[in-house]
């Protein structure tokens, strides 16, 4: 199961894996989405580890895809237009709440990587 066509319910339902990505609405930046089986079950992953990979002003913002029924992919929300995602870290760095409502958990251990940060730090 490799390739363009792998939604986070298939990570789930095949591997176990509970994948958590986070993305931020480019156009209301204020709060970050976080994607995963239960609330993005049909989002393509590629496509969201590209929004999540899109930092403004160096990448450029990313539609979020979906597999439908028959197998082909469609804009993740087609009622809305420009309608493109960013990284998750610029609504909210870790979703730590979000994740602890849904799965029930309150240790975290994380490792993050935040090379474009570099220059900014003395």
């Amino acid at each position: 199961m490799c390739g363009e066509n792998v939604t986070f319910s298939d990570c789930h339902s095949k591997f176990g894996w509970n994948l958590n990505i986070t993305v931020t609405d480019f156009s209301n930046q204020i709060e970050s989405r976080l994607l995963n089986y239960l609330t993005a079950p049909n989002v393509l992953v590629w496509s969201a580890v590209v929004a999540s990979c899109s930092i403004p002003g160096m990448y450029p913002t990313a539609d979020l895809m979906m597999r439908t029924e028959n197998g082909q992919h469609v804009p993740y929300n087609p009622l809305s237009t420009n309608f493109r995602f960013t990284d998750g870290s610029v609504g909210s760095d870790l979703p730590m709440q979000r994740l602890s409502e849904l799965f029930n958990i309150n240790t975290f251990i994380v490792s993050q990587v935040n090379p474009h940060v570099v220059p900014f730090i003395s």
